[in-house]
This record gives C-alpha cells, sequence and structure tokens, in this order.
C-alpha cells in the first residue's frame, strides 16, 4: 500500500484554487507526512494588470499559496516549496521524482480539448506512462465525509498476477476510505466475446448469461474478504473508457482507483487518447497505481 510519507505537487501557476497543493496538504495532515510543492517560475502577466485595473501582483497566485499553507503549518505539517526554473509541469515533477524519495505525486486535471488532445500530448498521459509513483489527478470537487471511493478491477484474466494487482487496488482503496472517512464500491466492465467471428473450432461457446456469471463470480470473489455488500460490487459491459465515468457518476463518487500500465490494469486498455477521454469526463478525482508498485 502507499506510505503517504512523502507527497510532491506542484503550484498552479493560473489559479488561486489550488486543488492539487490543496488535497495534499489534506492527506498530509491525516497521514502527518510532507509536502514538497514545485514553484514553476513563469512569467507572471495579466491583462488587468497590464492596462492598469488591479495592482500587478493581485492575482499572483503566491499570495493565496503562502495562507494556504500558513493555515497547515499551523497544525503541523511538514511543507517545504522548491522554485524551478521555467520547465513544463510534467517535466519538472518526473525530474523531481528521480531525485527524491516520494510515496505519492498529486497533480492538477486540466480538462482539455477532446480534438488537441489528439495532436497534442497532455502532462497527464506523460505522468501516467512515466512516472513510477502512483498518481492522483484532482478536480475542484471537495472530498465529501461519508463519501464514496470507486475501484475498477480488471477480471478478464483470472491469473495470479492479476488477482494479486486486483488485491492491491482494494487494499489501497481501503487505506484511503478510511483516510477520508469512505466506503468503498468495486467496478468491473466487461466485454462479450463473440464467437461468430472466430476462426478457430471452440468446443463450448458460453451464452451471453454464462459470460456474465463468470464476471460477476470473478468480482465477488475479489471483494469476498473485504465484506463488501452486493450493492457495492458493480458490473457493467462495455469499454472502460465509457462505463466508468457513467459509474463514478452514479455513485458520485468522491475518487476513483484504477491500475495503470503499459500492459496491465485498464488504463492499459485504453488506447492512444481514450485515457485523455476518460480524464476529462470524470467528475471526481482518480488514483492510478502501476502493478510494479506492489
Amino acid at each position: 500500500m502507499i506510505a503517504y510519507h512523502h507527497t510532491l505537487t506542484v503550484i498552479d501557476n493560473d489559479s488561486p484554487a489550488q486543488f492539487a497543493l490543496n488535497k495534499a496538504l489534506q492527506l498530509a495532515k491525516k497521514t502527518n507526512s510532507k509536502v514538497t510543492a514545485l514553484k514553476i517560475d513563469r512569467p507572471y502577466s495579466n491583462l488587468l494588470s497590464k492596462i492598469g485595473l488591479i495592482p500587478n501582483n493581485a492575482l499572483d497566485p503566491m499570495l493565496f499559496v503562502k495562507k494556504l499553507l500558513a493555515k497547515y503549518q499551523r497544525q503541523g505539517v511538514e511543507v517545504e516549496i522548491k522554485s524551478i526554473n521555467n520547465l513544463k509541469d510534467h517535466v519538472a515533477l518526473l525530474n523531481e521524482t528521480q531525485s527524491g524519495d516520494y510515496d505519492l505525486v498529486i497533480i492538477n486535471n486540466k480538462h482539455h480539448n477532446a480534438i488537441l488532445s489528439e495532436f497534442i500530448p497532455r502532462g497527464e498521459a506523460h505522468l501516467l506512462r512515466d512516472c513510477e509513483q502512483p498518481i492522483m489527478i484532482v478536480g475542484n470537487k471537495s472530498w465529501r465525509p461519508q463519501g464514496h471511493i470507486l475501484t475498477a478491477l480488471e477480471t478478464a484474466d483470472s491469473n495470479t498476477e492479476h488477482k494479486e494487482l486486483n488485491q492491491c487496488l482494494i487494499d489501497d482503496s481501503q487505506q484511503l476510505a478510511s483516510l477520508l472517512d469512505n466506503d468503498i464500491h468495486l467496478l468491473n466492465c466487461y466485454q462479450l466475446e463473440n464467437w461468430s467471428m472466430s476462426v478457430t473450432k471452440v468446443s463450448h461457446q458460453s451464452s451471453d448469461e454464462e459470460q456474465k456469471k463468470q464476471h460477476w463470480d470473478r468480482l465477488v470473489n475479489s471483494a469476498k474478504s473485504y465484506h463488501l455488500a452486493d450493492d457495492h460490487l458493480h458490473l457493467e459491459q462495455g469499454l472502460p473508457d465509457h462505463v466508468i465515468p457513467t459509474v463514478a457518476n452514479q455513485c458520485n463518487a468522491n475518487l476513483l482507483v484504477i491500475g495503470a500500465g503499459e500492459h496491465h490494469g485498464v488504463i492499459g486498455e485504453l488506447k492512444g487518447h481514450t485515457s485523455s477521454v476518460l480524464v476529462d469526463e470524470l467528475k471526481c478525482d482518480i488514483l492510478a497505481i502501476k502493478p510494479h508498485l506492489h
């Protein structure tokens, strides 16, 4: 499970809201851990200040950051600010993770235009692919007490590796649910096997209902040791990038926990721009965990 000793985040130069920094500090307070926040030094410019309607630094995000940091430092949270020369956020974060001992990286969900994402790789995609640490992508939705965490499992393969990954995802979800005073829901989305296009002879062709039952049994088996009620288990037919946002919205989830990797986990099945579509369509936060971490 995630150790929650040292979290890395980045200060948002474009907004005073500071969702990533705020949630990193919330977790640090609950886990007695340290937060390192990168401040990417870029030329500050604002149209209203240019034409003289407001003072030059009136909308400087650091004015809000200092107040936020002071609030949590008074509560005992250890915070370090590191200034970085003009770099893209994901490049600065990746460089820092290679030089520091971090357990978690928290970034803002900067919703992108779906068409532009086809041609311009987004920072979140670089981090999901290249960062060794778990990535939490957060937005403006607050973490509600007595809320829900949705965990997306992959039960299409029943081998030991997938079972272990599913168990680790649930363990991390349980840990986070305990910190946030939430409960967890499990989701498995599957696709029916279409035997009509098969070029090989199949001795036994499972019916749609039989296939559904197989996936349900695997989902129930994954949840058995966690004593989850059936209404906390969700089995849906369809592609992950379509099913996951729908179920997350239905559950009004605070956060989605998902496996991320090139060849394992649900993110691995989302080819090309579709992972960006998933991030953009979700209204809740996302915690993406790579299999090798466990």
